[in-house]
Formats: structure tokens, sequence, C-alpha cells
């Protein structure tokens, strides 16, 4: 439908004023002299209310008309498209009519009172040799311009609510796009923390209830918050703290975690489940029990751009292969694509010993 964000509607209700007042901009000034002042006021009148109906039978069109031939109601629509636009075109039609009757009994009088043209006043409008009729010149539309723009706004309404369709299936395509990458990531999430509380249960670990714990809180985030398009930041923030504190407690003393928060304030919003997988991954790909690791974090807002830093130490690891999904970054930048097309900036690093990941992105 009509994008109605402010700015769109303002936009709107500013193209229907000039549309409706265009009469006054397109009838002349009417010479002083000129006597048939009221015959201009008609005139006047005909043409704002001429398009005044036509914009109440754009919206109706827009809004009844053609939802109604999709839905293929063919009776109701041509009897409401009959009787829009008997209402939209007989209006005009009376008060041009009631222009004309003064105007022919004007000529009947002025051909009996005056035997010549230079010496008739001129109570009707005229074209340039003097004869009358000259009034569609001065501004005033007949029945066929008014059913030539009857039918043009037709052709519009049905030419703007077909472009509003698209963008809405263009946009439900790709909700629900993101919807499927964002039910992978969850099964992803949940399948590696239940391996790594299974690890610590099995180690008889005094940290196996608060991991339980916080683990709870996480699916809480994913079943209700990371439901939405957009969250606060801060919520994200705190789910990535649970899941650095799990693997706390499941690494113990093996790696070194330095996790950093800069900027973050409430009214910062992001999409949600983005940041997650980069830091699985430093997880995964950079710890090692047998040798000393490193996992730095840091998750800064400076003029409403994002910024997420994750670094490892590359270490030698065993990854069972039933324990990838198909997701993890391919996704990400996928969602990235579809959220922040033009809005982020990815760069992956990575050397002998050292793998990092810098990912900026403008948020609201």
């Amino acid at each position: 439908m009509i994008n109605n964000s402010k700015k769109s509607l303002w936009i709107q209700i500013v193209c229907i004023c000039i549309f409706i007042i265009a009469p006054f901009l397109l009838i002349p000034a009417h010479r002083s002299n000129e006597p048939f002042v009221s015959g201009m006021n008609l005139m006047l009148l005909k043409n704002l209310v001429a398009n005044t109906l036509l914009v109440v039978f754009f919206y109706f069109s827009y809004y009844i008309l053609i939802p109604l031939f999709y839905a293929k109601k063919y009776p109701r629509f041509i009897l409401y498209f009959l009787i829009s636009g008997l209402l939209t075109l007989v209006p005009p039609l009376l008060i041009e009519t009631s222009i004309q009757k003064p105007q022919r009994y004007m000529n009947r009088v002025d051909k009996d009172l005056f035997r010549n043209d230079h010496d008739r006043p001129q109570f009707e409008p005229h074209d340039r040799e003097g004869r009358p009729g000259g009034a569609k010149k001065h501004g005033v539309r007949h029945l066929e311009d008014d059913l030539f723009l009857f039918i043009a706004v037709f052709i519009i309404s049905i030419a703007l609510n077909l472009q509003a369709r698209i963008k809405q299936s263009e946009k439900e395509k790709l909700a629900a796009e993101l919807a499927y990458l964002k039910s992978q990531i969850n099964p992803h999430f949940l399948f590696n923390t239940l391996n790594n509380i299974y690890a610590l249960a099995l180690k008889k670990s005094d940290d196996t209830a608060n991991a339980i714990v916080k683990l709870s809180g996480m699916m809480r985030y994913n079943i209700t918050d990371a439901q939405s398009e957009f969250i606060e930041i801060e919520k994200e923030i705190d789910y990535i703290s649970s899941y650095i504190e799990l693997q706390k407690i499941r690494i113990g003393e093996t790696a070194k975690v330095n996790f950093t928060i800069n900027g973050i304030e409430h009214k910062h919003q992001i999409a949600p489940l983005l940041l997650i997988s980069f830091i699985e991954n430093a997880f995964k790909y950079g710890v090692n029990p047998e040798i000393e690791s490193f996992i730095q974090i840091a998750i800064g807002i400076t003029n409403n751009t994002v910024e997420l830093k994750v670094s490892n130490k590359i270490v030698p690891v065993s990854i069972v292969d039933n324990t990838k999904t198909g997701t993890g970054i391919a996704n990400v930048i996928r969602r990235l694509d579809l959220l922040y097309s033009g809005k982020y900036k990815l760069q992956i690093s990575h050397t002998d010993t050292d793998y990092t990941v810098t990912l900026l992105i403008t948020i609201k």
C-alpha cells in the first residue's frame, strides 16, 4: 500500500493540495470590466469540485476497487467502478450545465439587441475571433476532459498499487529468508552449548548448574527477543556475555579471554544474533586444552557505528564433522547483506599465528 511514513504523508498532502487548487492557477484573472464574474466563479467551482472528486476516487480505487479485482470479486468491482464513475463525473457536469444555460440565454438576448459582433458586450468567454464557446481556453474542463482524467487516475492507482504489492512481496520474501537463516542459528548454538554442558556433567563440575541457568536465559532470549527484527544492543550484549561465561566455564584456565564493552547506550538497536557467530568461531578454532590460547573480544559504538573486533590465536583443534551445520560465517554475511546492505564493512585477516575479524555496522 501507499507508504504512510511522515515524509510520504506530507508529500501526498502537498500533491493533493496542488492538484485541487490547480484551477486557481490555470484560470487567468478575470478583467474587471467584464460582467461575467459569476460565470467565472462557477467555472472555478466546477474545476475545484472535479479535482476534489478525482482525489477521492484515486484513494477509493487504490484501497477498495483494486483489492476487489485482485480478490476476483468482479461483480462488486464493476458495480463500485460504475457508481464511483457517476459520483465523480456527474457533479462537475451539473455545474457545467448551470454555466452554459445563462450563456445560451444571453446569446439569444444579445442577438436581438445588437446588429453586429462589435457592438455586442462579451457576456461569456470567447475565442480570438469574438465567437462564443471559448470557455475551454480559459481553463474550464468539459466532460471529455474529466472522463480522460478519470481513466488516467484509475490507471495511476493501478500502477501504484501494483508497485506496492511487488514491494510487499519482496519484503515478505526477505522476512522469510531472514527467518530461515535465524532458525538455522538456534539449533546450531544449542547443539554446541549442550555439548559443553555435557562435558561439564561428565567431569561432575560444580559449574554445571550455573551453566544450565545461563543456557536457559539464552534460550529465552532466542525464543522471545531474538524474534524481533531489531532489538536493543544491550540485550544482544547480555546474550553474548552469557555465552562467553559459558565458554569460560567449559575451558577453565585453558585460554585467557578478554571481553571489553565501550559506548553502549540503550537507544542503539541492532539485528539480533549477528555478532555471536564470529565469537563462536573464536572459541571453536582458538582454544586447545594443551596449548596456551588467547581470545580478545571488543564491542564499541561510536557515532551510531558498532564495531566488533575478535582476535584469537590459531591453534590446532580437532573439529568433529557432525558439529558443522552449514551455517556460521556464510549465514551471517548473507544476513548482513539483507539487513545492512551498504551499511557494513567486514574485514577478516589472519597470519600463521593470529586470526582477526573486524566488523563495522551503521545501526539505528
